[in-house]
């Protein structure tokens, strides 16, 4: 049942118990009758101790626990995890219990994001980036399959923990490429306007596999975060990547600089555009790199608003400017993140946060040569078309909102986040 996920875990890792006797499961009716005088546990098919091990006995337990797994994920879907149970996964001090379990789920996850991905690439055969998602994505699969032994194993050495680990780092630089190739997608002009749901499922649960990865690599392999450093040995265990009570403060100061440092250099500014805060000491339940994704991208576009109005009215050189431009406003108030600027009006904010593949014209890639930050436009920061619509999946995964709103003279963009981490992340449907 799809209910069996729990289970389904006490059944791989805690080897019998009580699950024997609670649930048992269909699946079990897979072990061939040719086995029935083998002392095979009839749900997971482990060998009961005392049984010498041969290899045909191998063999044959190998494969009814492969056909066994197959037969669970075909009727299961993803469970959605809380921000609750991030931090208690990297809390957990069972190392190898840890790794496997997260294997199971990114395979679980990594599955259902194949099919996603052929869909996709169903609508629009002649994309070939479209091509490149879907072969990204197999990759994955294929990487976490040489594992599958390691997860499935009732003991697991350092060393098979090791290697699992590396096969996450690697899966992780792997990920990285994924929404540059949805631009390159996108850029093509060829994906259907139908397919825009299809797309933000993908990139939706790209974002919940890609957080389930990171949590787990930043709690259990710490070690993994700068190979290359000699002057301190690393932690034995980290801290992950959700918070329950992360300062807002902390949040809008991660991206405040970076959006400063931007809009400086991009414009030629001799002193960084102004930015105030008011902060009444509000925390938040979140991912914090996240919420500072978001915020980072909100207000660099305040920034650019403000600097582009003023350049209209007083000129491109900031040296002759007889008026410093006027502060974005950032106000830090109940777990919600306000920023205004004085940059003029939005005139379709809705359509600013949803993926259009009818504006191919919109995507374009930083890396370009020539073209970074331009997207065809004449101004010093353009984008690449997925900032917003990013940062709406990000701020909703957890329980998150984010509004834009037209205001006096500006705009008013609005981030919400949850004060608690009990919400179940936004997963799409598990695909047919």
């Amino acid at each position: 049942s799809r209910s069996c996920r729990r289970v389904r875990t006490l059944l791989k890792y805690e080897h019998c118990r009580a699950a024997h006797e609670s649930h048992r499961c269909a699946h079990s009716s897979l072990r061939p009758q040719n086995l029935s005088s083998l002392p095979l546990c009839p749900h997971c098919c482990t060998l009961v101790s005392g049984h010498s091990w041969t290899t045909n006995t191998m063999r044959a337990v190998l494969t009814i626990r492969r056909a066994t797994a197959r037969a669970v994920k075909r009727c299961m879907a993803t469970t959605p995890r809380t921000l609750q149970q991030l931090v208690e996964h990297a809390e957990d001090p069972d190392l190898i219990k840890a790794a496997q379990r997260a294997h199971v789920e990114l395979s679980d996850r990594v599955e259902e994001q194949v099919a996603r991905c052929t869909a996709l690439e169903a609508t629009a055969p002649t994309n070939r980036d479209l091509g490149t998602l879907t072969a990204l994505y197999k990759g994955v699969a294929t990487e976490l399959a040489a594992g599958d032994e390691i997860a499935a194993a009732a003991r697991a050495s350092d060393a098979d923990i090791a290697a699992l680990h590396r096969s996450f780092k690697s899966i992780e630089e792997r990920h990285s490429s994924f929404v540059p190739s949805v631009v390159d997608a996108l850029r093509e002009g060829n994906v259907p306007v139908s397919a825009a749901g299809l797309l933000e499922d993908l990139l939706a649960a790209h974002i919940g596999a890609s957080t389930v990865l990171r949590n787990h690599l930043l709690a259990h392999a710490p070690e993994l975060e700068n190979p290359g450093a000699t002057l301190a040995a690393p932690p034995a265990h980290g801290t992950g990547a959700a918070r329950l009570d992360a300062k807002l403060i902390n949040v809008v100061g991660a991206a405040v600089g970076d959006a400063q440092l931007v809009c400086e250099h991009a414009y030629d500014l001799a002193d960084p555009p102004p930015v105030s805060i008011a902060d009444d000491g509000s925390a938040a339940a979140c991912v914090p790199a996240h919420a500072t994704h978001v915020v980072r991208e909100l207000l660099k576009n305040a920034l650019v608003a403000t600097i582009e109005k003023h350049v209209a009215k007083h000129g491109p050189n900031s040296d002759a400017w007889d008026e410093e431009l006027p502060p974005v406003e950032i106000a830090l108030a109940a777990s919600t993140i306000s920023i205004v600027d004085h940059g003029g009006g939005l005139e379709d904010p809705d359509a600013l946060l949803r993926i259009r593949p009818d504006l191919s014209s919109r995507y374009d890639r930083l890396d370009e040569p020539g073209g970074s930050y331009n997207s065809g436009s004449q101004k010093p920061i353009s984008g690449v078309g997925m900032g917003l619509p990013m940062s709406k999946l990000y701020a909703a995964h957890y329980g998150g909102a984010l509004t834009l709103a037209s205001a006096e003279g500006g705009a008013v963009a609005t981030l919400e986040l949850p004060t608690d981490g009990d919400r179940p992340e936004a997963l799409p449907a598990a695909p047919d």
